[in-house]
């Protein structure tokens, strides 16, 4: 798998995407003019509990659980410092001790690490993670499919899985009594980001700094909003996640953060009415759609704006007559970590250039 295509497959994995495909084709919002903001109202969409969604999620039905407790705090053992969490595979997992030896299987996981001061302990991160560039030097553990020899080598007292995370590899390597700690929800908002960063801070004994990072994240999102406010229009957004196939290109849904951040970023996604987090669309549907702001998040894999102003239909969409087709760094905005909040304002100098002068 050359490099382009496998960053590709764990963006879609990442995403909940794979295996979408399959779904009907949404019908996409169309209005005739951009929306005109009657109130500022930009509280992130949360998802829909009727929503359905193909997405990977890493607790699978067979992965060995205990019972899980009603909340989400951590409970510490008297008088030592063992903690127990319950990870987002409802599992708790105990932590006899802060972990000293830390394996990451995901970017996302990989980069919540090492904001909370963990870098000196990750001993190993999956073959996608780049981010630091301290995390360059590290041993990097094949995850398509999982190495367990390897994992099982590098004798790691945590592992952080994620949604990409198979359920049958986790059960693997809980039956290897490894210590495994799922981060990741199938369906993920700003909320479940913000929860994942908090869990792996309880679980490794950096709570302070993972409410440093939290309440960082929070200021930003709220400057953004309060910026956004003064907006009076909530241009049309076409986002883009793969085009591959360009007839048949990936785009957000409700329920997940992508869709978060076009709506806290002052847009309308053409794909909000979709009744999944992540859908494969028609090109069809999106020149009817007409979006006024065309963002992708591909553009690192090879979509450029002159290939997407070029595709059949398209020049009649006002993003390509009026050249708003504005490619985003995929990084800050397809991994869910501390970095989203980072993508939202590049989202939102995107859609509303004009406040951001």
């Amino acid at each position: 798998m050359n490099k382009r295509v496998g960053s590709i497959v764990v963006l879609l994995l990442s995403l909940g995407i794979l295996g979408a495909a399959c779904a009907p084709a949404p019908t996409l919002v169309a209005p005739t003019a951009p929306s005109t903001r009657a109130a500022p109202t930009l509280a992130p969409t949360r998802p829909a509990t009727n929503v359905p969604t193909s997405a990977p999620t890493a607790a699978a039905a067979s992965v060995p659980t205990s019972a899980p407790v009603t909340s989400a705090a951590a409970t510490v053992a008297p008088g030592g410092s063992s903690v127990t969490v319950v990870d987002d595979s409802s599992r708790n997992v105990t932590i006899p001790a802060p972990p000293q030896r830390i394996l990451s299987l995901a970017p996302s996981t990989t980069e919540i690490a090492f904001a909370l001061g963990l870098g000196s302990r990750v001993i190993a991160v999956d073959t996608f993670s780049d981010y630091p560039a301290e995390v360059k030097k590290l041993a990097k553990i094949n995850t398509s499919p999982l190495n367990l020899e390897q994992v099982v080598a590098l004798k790691p007292d945590l592992v952080l899985a994620a949604g990409i995370t198979s359920g049958e590899d986790i059960k693997k390597m809980v039956n290897l009594n490894l210590t495994v700690l799922v981060v990741g929800a199938p369906t993920t908002t700003f909320d479940n980001v913000i929860n994942d960063i908090t869990l792996v801070g309880r679980a490794t004994g950096t709570a302070d700094k993972a409410k440093a990072v939290t309440d960082a994240m929070k200021q930003k999102i709220a400057a953004v909003e309060a910026k956004v406010a003064t907006a009076w229009t909530l241009p049309k957004v076409y986002w883009e996640l793969d085009a591959t196939d360009p007839a048949k290109p990936y785009a957000p849904g409700p329920g997940s953060f992508i869709n978060d951040i076009i709506g806290l970023a002052g847009g309308t996604s053409v794909t909000a009415s979709s009744k999944s987090s992540y859908i494969q669309v028609n090109a069809e549907q999106i020149i009817a759609a007409n979006p006024d702001i065309i963002i992708l998040s591909d553009f690192a894999y090879g979509t450029t704006v002159e290939s997407v102003k070029a595709r059949p239909g398209w020049s009649a969409i006002n993003a390509v007559k009026n050249d708003k087709v504005l490619p985003i760094d995929d990084n800050l905005v397809s991994r869910p970590g501390p970095r989203i909040a980072d993508g939202l304002e590049a989202a939102a100098r995107l859609i509303h250039p004009e406040l951001f002068q």
